[in-house]
């Protein structure tokens, strides 16, 4: 399903269940972007889907889903599934991707670019597409994370790497930190969010 040299492998990452993966790649990555990736490989349940990413700072790749967008997207996802579901576990993720949010940096335009859009798939939600000129991300659409699409999860994982890796690169940039905390405390919270939508108690989680 995919082919990707070991060598151009960063990291490698799972979802909590163990179910889906996210692959890091340093594919066609220039160092002076300053970045640890650029392209990430996500397990959509039936094939591998291949996105760029970039951190969206001055030394950064000049292409791809910025940390903002991602953060966008999945405030947007889970403010429908709090609409859903209000007891569900989606206002914690919410409150964790705001406290991110604040940390992120300015300078992209409201809405980051990024429109959203029904697929076509039947889903809960009023759109499971997100969009950004060429780019595009199809989210999962069933609340329990089990079809075919990318799930919030995996977009928390991506975050958290790249959050992770520009902090040791500029370990005086305490908003980084902070940042990285927040996606940290919004991937606990979706695992514990999945765990409910599966029919699970709503015991505290860590990420894998």
């Amino acid at each position: 399903m995919i082919d990707i040299s070991e060598k151009d492998i960063a990291a490698v990452r799972q979802t909590a269940d163990g179910e889906r993966f996210v692959v890091f790649t340093r594919t066609d990555l220039l160092p002076h972007w300053g970045q640890g990736f650029w392209g990430v490989m996500l397990d959509t349940g039936s094939d591998g889907l291949g996105v760029p990413v970039r951190y969206g700072t001055l030394c950064t790749a000049p292409a791809g889903w910025s940390l903002r967008q991602l953060l966008l997207v999945l405030q947007a996802r889970m403010a429908l599934d709090h609409a859903r579901a209000p007891e569900g576990g989606a206002l914690t993720v919410l409150e964790a991707l705001g406290e991110a949010s604040r940390q992120m940096q300015a300078g992209e335009p409201l809405g980051a670019g990024v429109e959203y859009g029904p697929s076509g798939r039947a889903s809960p939600y009023a759109w499971t597409l997100a969009w950004c000129g060429d780019l595009a991300l199809p989210l999962c659409p069933d609340p329990a994370s089990r079809e075919e699409g990318v799930v919030p999860e995996q977009v928390l994982l991506v975050l958290a790497e790249a959050l992770r890796d520009w902090a040791e690169r500029a370990p005086y940039l305490r908003r980084v930190w902070q940042a990285r905390n927040a996606v940290q405390a919004a991937l606990a919270a979706e695992i514990v969010r999945v765990r409910i939508a599966r029919g699970g108690g709503a015991e505290p989680s860590l990420p894998g």
